[in-house]
């Protein structure tokens, strides 16, 4: 169970950031939209699972208001 819970509105918006990286955007759309735990996140984009939580927190750093 994910710690963090976005609404529909939520995730649309941070969907709509344009400030992500190719991999933010891979990760977001894999943990987000899709549901995918960590581990099969690393595995499919061939990076460590150290990486893709930097990814997820880098993505919630830029979604801060």
């Amino acid at each position: 169970m994910p710690k963090f819970h976005y609404s529909v509105s939520q995730l649309e918006s941070m969907n709509a950031n344009p400030w992500y990286t190719d991999r933010e955007r891979a990760v977001f759309d894999l943990y987000f939209r899709r549901g995918w735990a960590i581990e099969d996140i690393a595995a499919e984009l061939y990076v460590s699972r150290g990486t893709v939580n930097n990814a997820l927190k880098s993505i919630r750093q830029k979604n801060m208001y």
